[in-house]
């Protein structure tokens, strides 16, 4: 019977930027990453257990009160045109070139600088910078917070 992993958010955090490296794991490595997360490498994956039976079983457990720590995301299903489309909002929202007048340093993690940089080079064009995309982003979330800025500022 295969057993569920239960990990912590600082393990899944982990996870998350391990997964963001370029490295060449090893099956020992692999295997070892597994075992510290609770899994045996060496079982296969059942695939009758599927999704929907994991969200409900999850959703049942939490309906009783009884927190097991696993993480379950319900699948979606987008298709490629979808995709694209969203791909083409998002670049056309978030990845145009802005000018920046009289520039500023602003600073943020290396992780979150990492990211930035990944995200701009694969999906932005050529003069793109994280820079542009944390410009875009403030100016974004200024303009649709502005009046509630204004509002709790005289509070």
């Amino acid at each position: 019977m295969k057993r569920e992993a239960n990990i912590t958010e600082q393990q899944a955090r982990e996870i998350v930027e391990k997964m963001g490296h370029r490295e060449s794991y090893t099956s020992k490595s692999v295997n070892d990453f597994y075992r510290s997360i609770g899994l045996d490498p060496e079982e296969p994956e059942q695939p009758d257990k599927t999704v929907t039976e994991e969200a409900e079983t999850a959703m049942t457990d939490e309906l009783s009160g009884v927190t097991t720590g696993k993480v379950t995301m319900p699948q979606k299903r987008v298709s490629g045109k979808q995709r694209r489309l969203s791909l083409e909002e998002y670049r056309t929202t978030y990845l145009q070139i802005p000018k920046i007048i009289n520039r500023k340093p602003v600073f943020v993690s290396e992780t979150v600088r990492d990211e930035l940089d990944r995200v701009v080079r694969y999906l932005g064009g050529k003069g793109m910078s994280a820079s542009g995309l944390i410009e875009n982003l403030v100016r974004l979330h200024l303009e649709a917070y502005r009046n509630d800025i204004e509002q709790w500022r005289k509070l």
